[in-house]
């Protein structure tokens, strides 16, 4: 069980950074600083690997101390006593609410970056509309090659 306890404390302190570092996203696209919000996402995917490296330690840890292969922390909260218990409930408890306020924070972040990609599209749209037919007819084809690209005041053909 002790190994299992480590391994959530580490989960844990990997998560709170995390969080830390999402929340600095959360202010970095709030003022639009592109560089601090690309320093950030690379940071974050070294956290995120460092978590999926530590979950499956803690897997392979949960499944040592129960022997079974699809044990989970609550089979082994259930089969702990005394204190190794009350740890496993706290570090359990602990990382749940992390992980609930990171999802959270990660919602915040996924709306503002689709708040920033909305008003860049609008601001591209206006400063380069779409030309469309204000009215009716056929289009103008393009002048050819070697034609002279001044439009002449009568075009009469026999």
């Amino acid at each position: 069980m002790k190994r299992v306890i480590e391994e959530l404390e580490r989960l844990c302190v990997l998560h709170e950074h995390l969080l830390k570092l999402s929340e600095q996203k959360t202010e970095a696209l709030k003022n639009n600083e592109i560089k601090d919000l690309s320093d950030i996402v690379t940071k974050e995917q070294k956290y995120v690997q460092a978590i999926e490296q530590t979950e499956q330690a803690r897997i392979e840890a949960t499944q040592d101390c129960i022997g079974k292969a699809d044990t989970t922390i609550s089979t082994c909260i259930s089969e702990a006593e005394g204190s190794e218990k009350t740890a496993l409930e706290q570090l359990f408890e602990r990382l749940s609410q992390l992980v609930a306020r990171l999802k959270d924070v990660n919602d915040l972040n996924k709306q503002l970056t689709i708040q920033s990609l909305q008003f860049i599209s609008l601001t591209f749209d206006m400063l380069f509309p779409n030309e469309g037919n204000a009215n009716y007819g056929k289009p103008q084809e393009p002048p050819k090659q070697g034609a002279s690209s001044r439009l002449s005041l009568f075009d009469s053909k026999a």
